[in-house]
C-alpha cells in the first residue's frame, strides 16, 4: 500500500474509552518483543561459538599439503572476517536506525493520543453545550403550542359566528 492510498484510506470507527478500559495496555502487549528471536534476558540467543578450524587438542605433524591447505584457509578467513566485520557493522547500523523509527513512532504514538484526546474533549464540550440548549428549545416549542392554542380560541368564536 502507497503512502497516499494509506493516508486516503483513514477509517474512523470506535468510541473512545470514556469509561475507563484500558484494553491493550497490558504488560504482555506493551512489551511484546520486535522480533521472536530478539535478543533478551529471558532469551539470550545461541551460545554457540564460532571456529574456523577445531582445537588441535595435542602437538602433532602437518604435512606439506596439509600445511599449504591450512595457509589457504586462514587467507581465506581474514577475507571472511574483513567481510564479516562490515556486515555486522551494517546489522548494527540497522539495529540502530530501526530503533530510531520505532522512537519517532512512539513519540508519534503518544501525540496523536494527546490529540485524539483533545479532540474528544472538543466534542464532549460541544455536547454538553447542545445539551444545555434543549430547555430552550423546549420552552420555543411549548411558546409555540401555547400560541397556536391561543390563536385556535380566537378563532373558535369567529368560526362559529359564521
Amino acid at each position: 500500500m502507497g503512502l497516499l492510498q494509506f493516508l486516503s484510506n483513514d477509517s474512523a470507527g470506535g468510541i473512545a474509552p470514556v469509561q475507563g478500559q484500558h484494553s491493550q495496555l497490558d504488560a504482555t502487549t506493551v512489551h511484546k518483543k520486535s522480533a521472536d528471536n530478539a535478543i533478551t534476558p529471558n532469551s539470550p540467543g545461541s551460545w554457540e561459538k564460532f571456529r574456523y578450524a577445531p582445537v588441535v587438542e595435542q602437538a602433532r605433524s602437518f604435512s606439506p599439503e596439509e600445511a599449504e591447505a591450512l595457509r589457504e584457509r586462514a587467507k581465506d578467513a581474514r577475507i571472511t572476517t574483513r567481510a564479516t566485520k562490515k556486515a555486522y557493522e551494517a546489522l548494527s547500523d540497522m539495529s540502530d536506525n530501526h530503533t530510531r523509527v520505532n522512537k519517532y513512532h512512539e513519540r508519534y504514538r503518544r501525540n496523536e493520543a494527546r490529540n485524539e484526546k483533545r479532540i474528544q474533549g472538543y466534542s464532549n464540550t460541544s455536547a454538553k453545550y447542545l445539551h444545555s440548549l434543549h430547555p430552550g428549545y423546549a420552552q420555543m416549542g411549548n411558546s409555540l403550542e401555547q400560541a397556536e392554542q391561543q390563536a385556535d380560541a380566537a378563532i373558535a368564536p369567529l368560526m362559529g359566528s359564521l
